[in-house]
């Protein structure tokens, strides 16, 4: 799995979804099996920061939607996206597989717009 940065643009207060598929870094990439996988996410003020923003995990804004094929859904509420630090806040989303393996499968910043509505 190759690790890349992200950047995403949110409104404080808006809902933000992403999709995801986990593969392997073959050619083509392969989906990767995350049954009994937990997933993490936390969103902080900076990497390593002690500020913490929001968290989600499975149940709680991550759903596994097809763990065979490695496919979740990440869905962060507007009363999450609301503490998120302006001008901007650090994320990592981790994936333990089911023998304990931990590893970033994406990360990144959120550009913080505070909107107008909040």
């Amino acid at each position: 799995m190759a690790l890349n940065e992200y950047n995403y643009d949110v409104i404080q207060g808006d809902s933000f979804v992403l999709y995801f598929e986990v593969t392997d870094d073959q050619t083509p990439p392969q989906p990767i099996n995350i049954t009994g996988s937990q997933i993490k996410m936390e969103v902080k003020d900076k990497p390593g920061g002690k500020i913490v923003c929001a968290s989600c995990t499975l149940g709680d804004g991550i759903t596994i939607t097809d763990a065979v094929n490695g496919k979740f859904t990440l869905n962060i509420t507007p009363a999450k996206t609301r503490k998120f630090v302006f001008p901007k806040s650090a994320f990592q989303l981790q994936l333990i597989d089911s023998g304990g393996i931990a590893r970033t499968i994406h990360k990144g910043w959120f550009n913080v717009d505070a909107g107008v509505i909040n």
